[in-house]
């Protein structure tokens, strides 16, 4: 059945701001069909022009050119208010050309729109440029050839232009800030690589070496010692390896703790292995937090910010590096840097990971990274939040097309983090972007965090391991944004809606996916899907089915009448009491919440979940997925848990003797595809891969 997503929420004059960018749209007699490829997906928009009736009844097909067949679409998602519908096409691979074809069944029927579109293809080894080799043992005066290469990154790329290859050759760069402005193009891009079997390390610190002499001490438990770096600058410090907390202010290293102030009065959390830096006297000072002294420990200070700064950079290729110890980020995007490629790197020890910002900053890829930090799950959860520290492996908010695919991200507080708050009705950030395919565990926050702004977002096909919250969707402003086909384990929430300051109207489609709850018994729970309650923000559009949990304690959290739910499958943890459904209403202008041990009671009493189990969804293997929570609110503050050794562990395919096989509700566009009598409920289809 169609069912077209028709929001008239959005004021007039968003609308309007929109409309400007897309040249006389306005002033068209039918409306245009806008295509937009990515690298895994294409996203499609309508524009009605003004004064014609908005068609809330279009869907489109969609086929790749060469097949006969047509393949349905998902069901529209229609703004009346701002004259515009939206959808997707996903997953796609690279240079994947479709034919879309979009009908109009309400005003206008009988009429169409076609177009076609092809997904991007990286670019990795262009033809036809310049070589240059760069080696610690060379010489920036050299010809940059393999038998007389460049010294430095910074010269190497100066002289690199538009298809050219710089070979990176083994050896440790302790540069920074650099590539900002290069200029490659489409199909000549400048490539940044690693020669081939090479294993060059970008690295930004200095070292304290252990046993060195030059320590003070300076208060019980704290020490000081001259540091002049190159550049006046140092934004992180690791004490052998792991991550040392940041202090932002002298006393509080001192103290040992940050205060943070709370209803009853100022809290102290506790900060130990901790550093502060003393620019303007060049003093390094760090408690150390194990009783011991700092000669006895190495330090590693981040002097420069960035490895890469790609500040308006276009077209630009970093592939194949070890990049290490950087004060803000490892890469950073800024500046309307588009086309850019960050690809089969290892980045660690850095405050964050890749970040990016600036609304015209596009059609950039990081795929296939591993990115990770040690140490910084060390310390608790209400301290890590606490801080006014990078904690992210992505972080950030940029224009349309940015991807995040294929990587493997472990150690962060969050780990794929395009948030960005306050963006109503404004669709240049975070748009057509794809979030597919990552591998993500030991996450202190947040796997995926898609708040704020967003339009057309795909978030498909990640698998996540001992994180605290699986994907967080806290608020959504814009949309339309699609969660498909992941699975996690989680210690807290499979999805977190219930926090946010701002309205959360956008549409949101969650299906197909599969949680699995680490926790046993604490007096909080975890939760399947969290939403807030409906009179502290307001939030409506947002569609969960055929999804599969485990969970202790709610399976809902706070739904109402304005949230389509149903075909779910919720289990309770092994040894744990019955799934919770707390429902919420509005009697009397107030919201009340009423809970239910059954599902069949719930559904009767609500009309959601009519088709929904309350069952153990038969996950293929659950051993592995993660030890047992050792986190609880003991002093309002979470402890530690347990860190997974790999993600290599469990499996959420479904058993032969799942109940969620054939169970599931045929989507539009999402899963047709379907084998046996009816689609599968949760991330995967029984049997496949």
């Amino acid at each position: 059945m169609l069912q077209t997503r028709v929001s008239g929420f959005f004021p007039a004059v968003l609308a309007a701001s929109f409309i400007l960018v897309i040249a006389g749209c306005n002033k068209r007699p039918v409306p245009e069909l806008e295509l937009y490829p990515t690298l895994s997906a294409v996203g499609l928009e309508i524009i009605y022009p003004s004064g014609s009736p908005v068609d809330t009844a279009a869907f489109f097909k969609w086929r790749k050119v060469g097949e006969k067949s047509w393949r349905n679409g998902v069901d529209l998602t229609v703004s009346v208010g701002q004259r515009l519908a939206w959808g997707s096409i996903w997953p796609l691979e690279q240079g994947t050309e479709v034919e879309v074809v979009v009908d109009f069944h309400g005003p206008g029927a009988g009429k169409t729109l076609t177009g076609t579109a092809c997904t991007r293809e990286m670019v990795l080894e262009p033809l036809g440029g310049r070589d240059f080799h760069v080696s610690p043992g060379g010489s920036d005066d050299a010809a940059g050839t393999r038998e007389h290469p460049f010294r430095t990154l910074a010269r190497a790329s100066s002289a690199a232009r538009p298809g050219d290859i710089v070979h990176v050759l083994e050896g440790t760069y302790h540069e920074g800030n650099l590539f900002a402005a290069l200029q490659g193009t489409p199909d000549k891009p400048i490539v940044i690589a690693a020669g081939e079997g090479q294993k060059p390390v970008m690295d930004g610190s200095v070292e304290i070496a252990k046993g060195e002499g030059g320590w003070k001490k300076v208060a019980e438990g704290v020490y000081a010692i001259e540091l002049t770096t190159p550049t006046g600058y140092a934004g992180y410090a690791a004490q052998d390896g792991l991550r040392m907390f940041w202090s932002k202010t002298l006393q509080n290293l001192m103290q040992g703790c940050l205060e943070r102030k709370e209803r009853d009065g100022i809290r102290k959390l506790p900060i130990e292995r901790s550093w502060f830096f003393d620019k303007e006297n060049s003093l390094l000072y760090v408690r150390p937090g194990d009783g011991l002294h700092p000669a006895e420990h190495g330090y590693k200070v981040a002097v420069y910010e960035y490895a890469a700064l790609l500040s308006g950079s276009r077209n630009v290729v970093l592939r194949g590096f070890e990049i290490r110890f950087y004060g803000e980020s490892a890469v950073h995007l800024e500046e309307g840097a588009q086309g850019c490629v960050i690809y089969g790197n290892l980045i660690h020890h850095a405050q964050r990971g890749v970040t990016f910002e600036d609304s015209l900053t596009a059609d950039n890829a990081v795929w296939h990274n591993e990115i990770f930090e040690k140490g910084l799950l060390d310390y608790t959860w209400t301290t890590i939040k606490a801080s006014e520290y990078g904690r992210q492996a992505l972080d950030g908010a940029a224009g349309r097309g940015n991807s995040f695919c294929y990587n493997e991200i472990h150690g962060y507080f969050d780990a794929v983090a395009p948030a960005f708050w306050g963006n109503w009705g404004r669709f240049h950030f975070n748009r057509d972007m794809d979030i597919m395919y990552n591998r993500m565990y030991n996450i202190g926050d947040d796997a995926i965090e898609v708040e704020g702004g967003g339009l057309n977002v795909r978030v498909h096909g990640n698998t996540m391991r001992n994180v605290f919250s699986a994907i967080s969707l806290a608020p959504i402003e814009n949309g339309p944004i699609y969660v498909t086909r992941n699975d996690a384990s989680y210690l807290m929430l499979m999805f977190k809606l219930n926090v946010g300051n701002c309205t959360s109207l956008g549409w949101t489609y969650c299906y197909h996916n599969s949680g699995y709850c680490l926790t046993r018994g604490d007096q909080y729970g975890g939760t399947a899907v969290s939403f807030p309650s409906a009179g502290s923000i307001p939030i409506s559009h947002k569609v969960f089915k055929n999804n599969a949990f485990i969970c202790d304690g709610m399976g809902l959290r706070l739904a109402n009448q304005r949230y389509d739910i149903d075909y779910n499958c919720y289990g309770s943890v092994p040894g744990q009491g019955p799934v919770v459904f707390r429902w919420e209403a509005e009697t009397g202008g107030k919201w009340k919440s009423s809970d239910y041990t059954l599902i069949d009671e719930f559904s009767a009493a609500t009309g959601r979940e009519t088709h929904g189990l309350a069952a153990d969804p038969g996950f293929a293997a659950t051993d592995g997925l993660g030890a047992e929570a050792r986190i609880f609110y003991a002093d309002a503050a979470f402890n530690h848990y347990t860190q997974l050794k790999d993600i290599n562990s469990g499996s959420l395919q479904l058993s032969a003797e799942s109940p969620c096989v054939d169970k599931g509700a045929v989507i539009r566009g999402i899963n047709e595809d379907f084998q046996g009598k009816a689609p599968d409920i949760g991330a995967f289809e029984f049997g496949s891969q």
